[in-house]
């Protein structure tokens, strides 16, 4: 399974990518830690242009209404029919749903994210 992970804040995603990664997930992100959009970056590629796309976008935010430049992903993941889950930034009650975004997006949080993913990968597992 591919994820698409963004955030809101520089370091936000860190915990949640190291979980899908030791889960067996491939992490992708859209931005360069300098914030600049991976496709626009010279010779540089979005991950939905690539011919293994992302299945799952996550969006690590905080309770700003707005979304950052650093979450422009999750368009760019609903744009290309991806589902998107918005789970709360370290030290957050839970993510706010920016406007607009409210019958497109579900809410997990970090655990109920991680049980998501793992189910996802065991159905995609032949049985033995």
């Amino acid at each position: 399974m591919r994820v698409l992970l963004t955030e809101a804040v520089f370091g936000d995603a860190d915990d949640v990518g190291k979980a899908l990664r030791e889960l067996g997930c491939r992490v992708s992100t859209c931005h360069s830690r300098a914030g600049l959009c991976r496709a626009l970056a010279p010779g540089g590629r979005c991950p939905f242009d690539e011919a293994d796309a992302p299945d799952l976008a996550v969006d690590v935010r905080s309770v700003e209404p707005e979304l950052t430049t650093r979450e422009f992903g999750v368009i760019c993941a609903l744009r290309a029919r991806v589902p998107v889950i918005l789970t709360p930034a370290p030290g957050t009650c839970g993510p706010m749903i920016p406007p607009g975004l409210e019958s497109r997006v579900v809410t997990a949080d970090g655990e109920e994210l991680i049980e998501a993913c793992r189910g996802f990968l065991r159905s995609r597992t032949p049985a033995v």
